[in-house]
């Protein structure tokens, strides 16, 4: 009999990113737990008697099986990239741009890449349609918001667009591949690209099938039961939200702002999640635990990566700015032939430019980790193994605290959401939470006080000179 225990302690110790892609060589049934998160059922495998099923279900685990990292990965699928970096891994070209055709800039959530290239890559013959997030319409309270699907048409893969902040599970779309092979572009968040890379390895089929794949930057995952929380809080009820939109763009909302817009079936909300509980999104509230032990920020993986250029001279534009990191010939060649013709706008970044324009996620992702897995080793638990080291980042007193309470809030808001839920009361989770939330900003305020005011003063003096 093999066991499973590698992948309980996954499961069972919040390691698990709900990517669903053991459920897709196993056929294990992923299913959505009272936290609002994708989890693969192990319950009716236990102890299997294929034991190159369970192989195949630790292989494929992002949190399991560090022979085949993100380094590994990287250097087996990407090719003629020329740089190197520890913290953006292997890249021909770093840019900074926005889509000047057409109303991709204007439909999506910073400069219009996430939509434009699956767009282009469709109109150039390059792909026969676009794994992407779609929206999903929900039947009960805790269903999802969105899911993973597939757009075989320009109409299609221009819906798609704008960000997604909600759990996503693969398992479903790439069964639909399965029964329809073809060429697809593949998009999702780092932790995705990396399971797709591994099934990529041991299924010919999907192998052939995923032509490209486009990273998301991504600060954490957030549960199903964070979108409910925050048009709770302006007065939808969770039974009652069918729609929502992470972020809205207007002239007068800064290109950093996370405005989000709330959808019942007769009105709708519009406010910046910074002004409810729990919804200034670096703090940690109802994002899923394992974000806490990831430590690829950018989507080292995958061909190109695309995200926000939050730098100074990018911020004062409102219509957004995209951050591209480009590690595939083909995609290059794609972008730089569209600048051309002046259909984009692009501006060369440096390896630095990108990790200044991520570098809360960078903190998180390198000293935070580094001081979670050190927290975590001091109690002898079980946990991934990672490429940054426990306790290899040097930090003062109040970067630990400032760490050691966004863990905490992940824990608790989990366990507090989940009762106002039974309870059918939002107040609890508010009374719940609000105090610590508002201790851990004063303490993130005073950390950050110098680069805060540097940004600032660089904003307003860029927004001056325009």
């Amino acid at each position: 009999m093999a066991k499973i225990d590698n992948l309980k302690n996954v499961v069972n110790g919040g390691y698990c990113v709900g990517c669903g892609a053991c459920s897709f060589v196993s056929g294990a049934p992923v299913k959505i737990n009272d936290y609002g998160e994708y989890y693969p059922d192990l319950s009716d495998l236990k102890d299997v008697s294929d034991g190159g099923i369970v192989k195949q279900m630790e292989f494929v685990c992002p949190s399991l099986n560090p022979k085949f990292n993100e380094d590994v990965l990287a250097a087996t699928f990407l090719n003629n990239c020329d740089n190197a970096s520890r913290n953006i891994g292997p890249y021909q070209d770093v840019y900074a741009g926005y889509v000047r055709e057409g109303e991709y800039r204007n439909n999506g959530t910073s400069g219009g890449f996430g939509t434009w290239v699956g767009a282009e890559l469709f109109q150039q013959g390059m792909i026969d349609g676009v794994i992407h997030i779609k929206e999903f319409k929900r039947a009960t309270a805790l269903d999802p918001f969105f899911k993973y699907g597939i757009s075989n048409s320009l109409e299609e893969i221009t819906k798609g667009a704008r960000t997604k902040y909600h759990v996503v599970e693969v398992s479903e779309v790439l069964q639909m591949i399965k029964e329809k092979p073809g060429k697809y572009l593949f998009i999702g968040l780092p932790c995705m690209v990396k399971a797709i890379r591994r099934i990529q390895l041991i299924d010919p089929l999907i192998k052939e099938s995923i032509a490209y794949t486009a990273a998301l930057v991504c600060g954490h995952l957030k549960s199903i039961n964070w979108t409910l929380s925050l048009g709770w809080a302006k007065g939808i009820e969770p039974s009652k939200a069918v729609r929502f939109k992470y972020r809205t763009k207007a002239d007068d909302i800064p290109a950093r702002a996370y405005v989000f817009t709330a959808y019942a079936d007769d009105y709708e909300i519009r406010e910046d999640s910074g002004n409810v509980v729990g919804g200034k999104f670096n703090q940690g509230s109802l994002m899923l635990p394992a974000c806490n032990f990831c430590d690829d920020v950018v989507g080292e993986t995958a061909d190109l990566t695309i995200g926000d250029a939050w730098l100074p001279q990018f911020e004062i534009d409102s219509n957004g700015t995209n951050l591209l990191i480009v590690r595939n010939s083909q995609i290059n060649q794609l972008i730089t032939n569209a600048f051309e013709r002046d259909r984009i706008y692009l501006e060369p970044l440096t390896e630095k430019d990108a990790v200044s324009a991520q570098s809360g996620g960078f903190r998180q992702r390198r000293e935070g980790l580094s001081y979670r897995l050190r927290m975590v080793d001091k109690k002898k638990l079980w946990r991934p193994i990672k490429r940054v080291q426990a306790g290899e980042f040097l930090m003062p007193p109040l970067r630990k605290l400032i760490y050691a309470m966004r863990f905490s809030v992940t824990v608790k808001s989990r366990e507090d959401f989940k009762i106002a839920l039974s309870r059918d009361d939002y107040g609890y989770y508010k009374k719940r939470m609000q105090a610590q939330l508002k201790i851990l900003r004063l303490l993130e305020i005073s950390s950050s006080a110098s680069r805060i005011i540097k940004r600032k003063i660089s904003y307003f003096k860029l927004k001056k000179g325009r």
